[in-house]
């Protein structure tokens, strides 16, 4: 085992099975669609059933929780504590993106449900419940929408989002929900808030590079991006190829070019901001016609809703540049999809001292992949305890983290508990 789990002083008591942890990552990578490459695991498939039945058991059979589906959908397994009082909530999310990963969501689930676990094997008594918790429906969804659960929990899922949300076979959000064991009739019971739950953890994969390539066991996220997207249409003419000379051009997918490279030229320029055009469009997208529209989709992620806002007015006076030079017209409509959540201090400086009263090296980090904890911010305080991502690799087959990463990982979320536990009931 990693010598960094060994050298943990004064947690020996909690000690997560290893073996038992690789069993369970191995045993849920196989509920993953035959007809897809990769680990895909996608919310609300017969796959993704098939999977919380399986955690359903686990909390049940091994951890000896009280399981229940709350009326979002959220699978949540519950330890009691010697006395009433606010939970203390940890967990993630167990479905994938097409062609994924078995780590994403999934090292977070088996990380918590293990501290429960160990807690129950070992004796380990708390004064307050704490619950293990699988959020439905993180990655996004077949009805356009992440995190379902987790905006339920946080009381951001309204009837009419349930109702006017469909999927391709004309089932609503709500209906899939109820599918899932959840209750979209009683959505409102789903809602927590600060009067029930004291705080939320969660373990999660890196997603990135940085935690590999500099040999740091633990991130400890300071906070997680905020996401503007958005649509930008240049519009130019369409003319033929062979007549039009080139200085008379208004071609639109030249004119896009160079809307690509103002992007990353905005983001570069800021340093704390990273901008991706993953989607274009060209019409009448024809060899022997030069293109007079171009549709591009755009997203900026920044740490800070001023700082978006930053990024978004350079990249227009950017556009502006763009058009007059080339002769075209450049529209340009973004809106935030996800507001940054900044951790709180209290939540932060807790994982740092289990971190450094048992010597294992950390860094502080922001967070540029959404996460539940990002809605859980909202209502109590959160944090998040990242482990290294081989290669920074996510999302994909090849994505891997080291199963003594996920120990060390579960020893720290059981030392914060225990901490949060005695600090709060003294």
């Amino acid at each position: 085992m990693n010598e960094e789990v060994r050298s943990m002083r004064g947690v020996e008591k909690f000690g997560p099975n290893f073996e038992r942890i690789r069993r369970d990552i191995v045993s849920l990578s196989k509920f993953t669609s035959a007809k897809e490459t990769g680990y895909t695991r996608i919310s609300f498939s017969e796959e993704d059933r098939e999977a919380r039945k399986h955690v359903a058991q686990l909390m049940g059979s091994e951890a000896k929780l009280q399981v229940r589906i709350d009326a979002a959908g959220n699978l949540i397994g519950r330890r009691e504590g010697k006395k009433k009082g606010p939970v203390i909530l940890m967990g993630s999310h167990i479905d994938t993106v097409r062609g994924g990963g078995r780590f994403d969501g999934v090292s977070g689930v088996i990380a918590a449900v293990e501290v429960l676990r160990r807690f129950e094997e070992k004796g380990v008594e708390t004064l307050l419940p704490v619950e293990a918790v699988v959020f439905l429906a993180e990655e996004p969804s077949p009805f356009g929408i992440s995190t379902v659960g987790s905006r339920g929990m946080a009381g951001e899922l309204s009837e009419e989002i349930l109702a006017s949300l469909k999927d391709d076979r004309g089932r609503t959000l709500g209906m899939a929900i109820r599918e899932m064991g959840g209750d979209p009739a009683r959505i409102d019971e789903a809602r927590r808030s600060s009067d029930d739950v004291l705080a939320y953890l969660e373990l999660h994969i890196e997603q990135g590079p940085l935690l590999f390539t500099q040999g740091i066991p633990i991130g400890i996220v300071t906070g997680i991006v905020g996401i503007s997207r958005g649509k930008i249409e240049v519009i130019g003419s369409s003319d033929h190829p062979g007549t039009t000379p080139m200085e008379g051009r208004k071609d639109a997918l030249v004119a896009g070019s160079e809307v690509i490279l103002a992007l990353e030229k905005v983001c570069k320029g800021l340093g704390r901001v990273v901008g991706t055009i993953g989607k274009i469009e060209v019409y009448p997208n024809s060899l022997n016609v030069i293109p007079g529209i171009v549709t591009l989709g755009m997203e900026i992620r920044g740490l800070g809703e001023a700082l978006l806002d930053q990024a978004i007015s350079l990249f227009k006076a950017e556009l502006d540049q763009i058009a007059n030079k080339r002769g075209v017209v450049i529209n340009l409509e973004t809106a935030v999809t996800m507001k940054p959540a900044i951790f709180t201090a209290g939540m932060v400086e807790r994982i740092v001292w289990v971190c450094e009263r048992h010597n294992i090296p950390y860094m502080k980090m922001a967070s540029g992949a959404g996460h539940d904890a990002t809605h859980m911010a909202e209502i109590v305080p959160a944090g998040m305890i990242f482990i290294p991502s081989k290669d920074g690799k996510s999302h994909c087959p090849e994505e891997w983290s080291e199963f003594e990463h996920i120990c060390l990982g579960a020893e720290i979320l059981a030392s914060t508990i225990v901490k949060m536990d005695r600090e709060e009931t003294q």
